[in-house]
């Protein structure tokens, strides 16, 4: 039986469904690349309804073919046109086939400034965010910053962010820091191996927290309460806190207190009545700061 006839045009038709195939992706990516850029414009509207701006001294689009990005060079990111935080570089990246989680690549320093305060830099290795979207399209948040010291304030070895919806409506927040060291002006400073917070910011502009806690070698510190703002943007609410060594705690934060050499002892002296445990509410109103009955310190306007 003779041999068929040759197809030559067998041996590209592999190379032709490669070709539709990169065809049709390019047209997915062209489309969906207009949705995120139309997404993103919707976002940043919604927020600066909010009062936040997020603005870029050069914005560049691209990533093709498996990504979407947005480079923002010296990204600016203000509220209600008084507050600002300045940084180096942003990169926004979504997956070309799971745009609804964005990552975001920052580059520090990071510059923050006020009204009536001086600018404060923020230095930080490159710091990882990233941002999830459900159905409702309702962000879920996380943040990992590395090496990050605010001005001479204080520093932490890392810190760790993470928000996502609450079911009551409000926004759940968890905190969590390690190698922190806080430094007061004219004060010793103050060393914490590791810090966390659980709460939920609740849409009436209060803050529920589940649980706070400082550990120091074997001294735990904790507490759990509600804290807002008051008419003057001043911190108002109280949290009941609770440790493990009152006299350990006491050596740690005694110089912090401002209190003289009296008060601080008669303040030992009641809280020893407690035992080595002992529960102490921490309480702010009228623009100052109680521990227990002792004022320690007076708050000033958050912005």
């Amino acid at each position: 039986m003779p041999n068929s006839a040759p197809r030559p045009w067998r041996m590209f038709l592999p190379l032709a469904i490669v070709l539709l195939l990169a065809v049709l992706w390019s047209g997915y990516w062209v489309i969906a690349s207009g949705i995120a850029r139309d997404r993103l414009a919707a976002e940043r509207a919604k927020l600066a309804a909010e009062g936040f701006a997020l603005s870029c001294a050069k914005e560049v689009w691209g990533g093709y073919p498996f990504h979407f990005e947005l480079s923002c060079t010296s990204p600016i990111l203000s509220h209600a046109g008084q507050v600002e935080l300045h940084s180096a570089n942003l990169l926004l990246v979504a997956l070309a086939y799971a745009p609804w989680q964005v990552s975001a690549l920052i580059d520090g320093p990071t510059v923050l400034s006020g009204p009536g305060q001086k600018q404060t830099e923020i230095t930080h290795q490159r710091a990882l965010a990233a941002v999830t979207f459900d159905k409702a399209w309702r962000p879920s948040f996380s943040a990992d910053i590395p090496a990050v010291s605010y001005g001479t304030l204080g520093r932490a070895e890392k810190l760790m962010l993470f928000t996502r919806p609450s079911i009551s409506g409000g926004t759940d927040v968890a905190v969590d820091g390690s190698g922190i060291t806080y430094t007061p002006e004219g004060k010793p400073p103050v060393t914490i191996d590791a810090g966390s917070l659980q709460g939920t910011v609740q849409t009436y502009q209060s803050f529920k927290i589940d649980k706070v806690e400082l550990r120091q070698g074997q001294l735990s510190y904790w507490g759990s309460g509600t804290l807002a703002l008051d008419d003057s943007n001043r911190m108002t609410g109280q949290i009941d806190t609770e440790t493990n060594d009152i006299q350990k705690l006491l050596a740690a934060a005694g110089p912090q207190l401002g209190l003289s050499d009296g008060k601080l002892a008669n303040l030992r002296t009641v809280l020893g009545l407690l035992g080595n445990g002992a529960k102490v509410p921490i309480i702010a109103k009228d623009g100052a700061l109680y521990l227990g009955p002792f004022q320690v310190a007076e708050l000033k306007p958050v912005y």
